[in-house]
């Protein structure tokens, strides 16, 4: 058998030390990392019966296989790859399951990118390997009952939304298997059906047969995605998407080096589209500059205004980079700001804030988040202008525990 297709045993010359903090990506990671190959069934199976991080990198590093892999770059035998994916091209390109020098992206099918490690866990997350605490799922329907009870009472149309991880819509392109028989915590939310939740996974996924839904070098959506994402809102408020009949189609090319692709040395960039038309709309408020100036994002507070907009009711948007919008990435806040009088858009994942709602006189409300935070349950309440004011008065970023209290996924 080829070295390289031995499987690393435990008992390379590596005292075991006893932990339990070992997880599937780790060994993936590290293998890919390390040894220039994926790791295989066999290879994370026999690691994740020892279960400890520590013994596990001790490990590879004592093992010949990286011995001999440093001998070769230390030989000169290093390679060298196109920064972009392109069709015909493909054996210039990064190799599929290349990860990222930290680990925090990983190399596709097409060149895709995908998220791999990162403080939320996402791919453990995502294959249900995190678990949830005990309580989990009843914060979440309590938190559920309280949301649909006030908008009930107070007449307002809302939405719950959870914009699907890039694994979900391009999972058939992720280079390891994403099957590990648990269930993530999403579909567990969805399953329960204690209070209705809009995950638009499949017609995102079925619209990738015209054309990409998400963006090759990063984890968020196209264009087209957005207005896919905009018109499921759109039906699931009540709301007609011929709202956005109006709204240009034409786009343009250009060159586009994205969240994941930045991850990369040097960054791998890709050809991207962004929409010709400008935002029918105007910034009435906005504090997303000095948000940003503090290197954050929690506390932005961004209000677009349209006069003369086919629908004249105002939408409250609570959530994060996906429902965000501007020129530059016209996302869900962007679009439903060309069908609507007045659109706010607090920088608050799934938060919710009912003073803010009466304040500004909402008829329709979004709390929204990504699926990665799931796992984390949001606070009950959480005052947007308060969070705005700390920005204001230079407070630098605001983290997010302000979001989600200090209870994380356990």
């Amino acid at each position: 058998m080829h070295e390289a297709d031995r499987p690393i045993t435990r008992s390379e010359g590596i005292q075991v030390i006893e932990s339990d903090d070992l997880l599937p990506e780790h060994v993936e990671a590290v293998f890919l990392e390390f040894l220039g190959r994926p790791a295989s069934p066999e290879d994370v199976r026999i690691w994740m019966a020892g279960g400890s991080l520590r013994a596990f990198v001790d490990g590879v590093l004592a093992s010949e296989e990286y011995a001999s892999r440093r001998a070769a770059r230390a030989a000169g035998a290093g390679e060298t790859f196109l920064n972009c994916w392109i069709p015909g091209l493909e054996r210039f390109s990064r190799p599929v399951g290349s990860m990222s020098p930290d680990g925090v992206a990983i190399v596709g099918g097409d060149g895709h990118l995908f998220l791999h490690g990162g403080s939320n866990h996402n791919l453990a997350m995502y294959r249900g390997e995190v678990a949830m605490a005990s309580d989990w799922l009843e914060r979440w329907r309590v938190l559920g009952a309280e949301r649909l009870g006030h908008a009930q009472a107070a007449g307002i149309s809302l939405c719950c939304l959870v914009v699907p991880d890039k694994l979900g819509v391009y999972g058939d392109l992720f280079p390891n298997d994403l099957d590990s028989g648990a269930t993530r915590p999403l579909m567990r939310l969805l399953e329960d059906g204690s209070f209705p939740l809009l995950y638009p996974c499949e017609p995102l996924r079925d619209a990738r047969a015209l054309e990409d839904t998400y963006m090759v070098t990063d984890s968020h959506l196209t264009p087209h995605g957005n207005r896919l994402l905009a018109e499921a809102t759109l039906t699931a408020l009540g709301a007609s998407r011929s709202l956005l009949d109006d709204v240009p189609r034409e786009q343009q090319s250009f060159l586009a080096c994205g969240d994941l692709g930045q991850h990369f040395r040097p960054p791998i960039v890709e050809v991207s589209q962004r929409l010709l038309a400008s935002s029918a709309a105007t910034i009435a408020s906005d504090n997303w500059p000095e948000v940003l100036a503090a290197r954050g994002h929690i506390g932005t507070l961004r209000v677009f205004r349209y006069e003369d907009a086919p629908d004249q009711r105002t939408v409250v948007v609570f959530g994060d980079s996906y429902g965000f919008g501007d020129e530059a990435y016209p996302g869900l806040s962007w679009y439903l700001a060309q069908a609507f009088r007045e659109v706010h858009f607090a920088w608050v994942p799934f938060g919710w804030d009912p003073d803010y709602l009466d304040r500004v006189g909402a008829g329709l409300a979004i709390c929204q988040t990504a699926e990665r935070f799931i796992p984390r349950v949001p606070r009950s309440r959480v005052d947007v202008e308060m969070l705005a004011e700390e920005v204001a008065r230079g407070k630098g970023a605001l983290g997010l525990e302000r979001i989600f209290g200090d209870v994380e996924a356990r």
